[in-house]
C-alpha cells in the first residue's frame, strides 16, 4: 500500500532591503581591496568592482591577483576559490610577480579539474584569511553574453495537478515595521500589507480553504525572532505526515556586515550591528527543512534583493537602489537560497530576483512588491495556463516570472526551480472542483 507523503509549502517572502549607513570596524573581514580579476584571452581589464560584462561565452582563464602590501601575510593555502558554489581550487596554479601572488584557474577539459562557465550570470567568489587571522571576501558576477541570457524559457513541462489530502497550516509573516533603527535599517511600504493578502487569500475556497485555527499571521511587532521559531516549532509538531504547511515572510534580507557570507532574514526585533543573535540564519531554515520537518515536498518563495551590500570604501552599508556604487559588494543570496534550499525531488524553489537585482515594490502593484502581486494574481486564476481550473507549482512559477519581468521591463527576473513538485495544486479557479484537487480542513488533533 502506497503512502502518501507530506505536502510541505514553505514560501519566503523577504522584500528589499533598504539600510542606512552603518559603521563597521576593521575587522569586518569582508574586504575586497587585496583582489584583482583578470581574464586574460577575453578582456583587458583588471577588475576590482563586482560586476564583469563579457559579450563572449568563452572565458579560457580566470587571473585572481592578491596585491601587496596583503600578500606578504597571505598563503596560498589560505586562498580559496569558488565558482558557481564550488571551489575550483583543484583547477588552479600559483604563482607570484612583482605585484603579489597570482593564482590562475583553466577552463575544464576533464573531471579532474578546472571550471566551467555558464551563459549570463555567474557567481565567482574569492576569499583569504592572512597570519592575523583577519579574513578578506570578494564577489564577482560576471555575465556572459548579452542580456537575452537573462531571458530563460522554463525547462519543465506542466502536466495534470497531483491531487492533495491532507490537513494544512500556514504561518504568514510581514514586517514593515522595525523596533532598532539606529543602525540604519528603515522601514518596508507593503511588507505586511504582502502577508495579510495572502493570508486572506489562503482562507477562500480558491486557496485551500485554511482554517483560521492553522494559520498562524504574525505582522510587524508580533513578527519577532523568538515568535517566527517557536511557530516553525509548533507546526513542525503539529504536521503529520500526510499534511501541508504554508510559511510566507515578507521583510528584509540581509548578509552581515562582520561577515557577508552569512545570510540572515531580519525580524521586527532585528538588530543589524547584532545579526548573529538578533536574526535568522538561512543555515536555520535549511536545517529546519532538512530534520524537522518529515515532508518530502517542499515549496520555497524567496524574494530579497541586491540591497545590503557593504561599501568596502567606507565600510558602511548601501541601499538597494545604489546597485553598482564603486566597491559595494554583490548581494548574492538569492543564489545561495536557491541552491542550498532547493532539491530537485520534491522540494521546489522561487525567488523574486536573480543575483545583482533590485526587488521592486510599488503602489502601482495594489500596494505590494512587484513578487508579491504577480503571485497573488497567478494562484487566483491568471496563472491557470491550460485552463483545467487549477494552479499548479509549475504554472504559478511560469506565470509569475513572466509577469514579473514584463512589469520591470527584464529589471528582476525570478528564479523557477520547481524540480519534481512542478504538478503540485497550489490554487483552484473554481469552487467545483475544490474536492478534487485540494482537502478541506481535518479537525483538531
Amino acid at each position: 500500500m502506497k503512502v502518501e507523503r507530506p505536502l510541505i509549502y514553505i514560501v519566503f517572502l523577504i522584500a528589499c532591503t533598504v539600510i542606512g549607513p552603518i559603521a563597521v570596524g576593521q575587522s569586518a573581514g569582508s574586504s575586497r581591496e587585496p583582489f584583482v580579476l583578470e581574464l586574460p584571452g577575453a578582456s583587458d581589464n583588471r577588475y576590482t568592482l563586482p560586476v564583469v560584462r563579457i559579450a563572449q561565452q568563452d572565458v579560457r582563464s580566470l587571473k585572481i591577483r592578491v596585491l601587496k602590501p596583503f600578500e606578504s601575510r597571505i598563503t596560498y593555502g589560505s586562498i580559496i576559490v569558488t565558482l558557481n558554489g564550488e571551489g575550483i581550487n583543484r583547477g588552479c596554479t600559483k604563482t607570484s610577480d612583482l605585484e603579489g601572488k597570482v593564482v590562475t584557474c583553466g577552463k575544464r577539459e576533464d573531471r579532474l579539474g578546472g571550471y566551467e562557465l555558464l551563459r549570463g550570470k555567474n557567481i565567482l567568489e574569492i576569499t583569504a584569511v592572512d597570519t592575523d587571522k583577519r579574513e578578506f571576501y570578494a564577489s564577482y558576477v560576471v555575465m556572459l553574453g548579452d542580456k537575452s541570457a537573462a531571458v530563460e524559457r522554463p525547462s519543465w513541462t506542466n502536466g495534470s495537478a497531483e491531487r492533495f489530502k491532507g490537513r494544512k497550516f500556514a504561518i504568514v509573516v510581514g514586517v514593515s515595521e522595525y523596533k532598532y533603527n539606529d543602525a540604519g535599517l528603515r522601514s518596508l511600504n507593503y511588507a505586511d500589507n504582502d502577508a495579510r493578502a495572502v493570508a486572506d487569500f489562503l482562507r477562500t475556497p480558491e486557496g485551500g480553504s485554511f482554517s483560521a485555527s492553522d494559520i498562524k499571521l504574525m505582522v510587524n511587532q508580533d513578527a519577532s525572532l523568538i515568535a517566527l521559531r517557536s511557530a516553525l516549532n509548533e507546526t513542525a509538531k503539529r504536521a503529520g505526515p500526510n499534511d501541508l504547511v504554508f510559511i510566507f515572510i515578507a521583510g528584509h534580507g540581509a548578509p552581515d556586515p562582520l561577515s557577508p557570507r552569512n545570510l540572515y532574514f531580519l525580524f521586527y526585533d532585528t538588530k543589524v550591528v547584532d545579526m548573529e543573535k538578533t536574526a535568522f540564519p538561512m543555515d536555520e531554515l535549511k536545517h529546519y527543512l532538512d530534520t524537522q520537518l518529515v515532508a518530502e515536498r517542499v515549496l520555497v518563495l524567496i524574494d530579497t534583493c541586491h540591497s545590503a551590500g557593504v561599501n568596502q570604501k567606507t565600510h558602511t552599508f548601501v541601499s538597494g537602489r545604489d546597485l553598482e556604487r564603486e566597491g559595494d559588494e554583490n548581494n548574492i543570496s538569492n543564489f545561495y537560497y536557491s541552491k542550498q534550499l532547493y532539491r530537485e525531488r520534491g522540494r521546489a524553489i522561487l525567488t523574486s530576483s536573480d543575483v545583482n537585482e533590485v526587488s521592486q515594490e510599488a503602489a502601482k502593484w495594489g500596494n505590494h512588491g512587484v513578487f508579491t502581486w504577480a503571485l497573488l494574481e497567478g494562484l487566483k486564476g491568471k496563472a491557470d495556463l491550460n485552463k483545467d481550473k487549477v494552479v499548479t507549482a509549475g504554472e504559478l512559477f511560469q506565470f509569475t516570472r513572466a509577469s514579473v519581468q514584463g512589469a520591470t521591463n527584464f529589471q528582476q527576473n525570478p528564479i523557477a526551480l520547481p524540480g519534481s513538485s512542478v504538478n503540485l495544486a497550489l490554487a483552484i479557479t473554481s469552487k467545483q472542483v475544490a474536492g478534487q484537487v485540494l482537502a478541506k480542513p481535518a479537525g483538531d488533533r
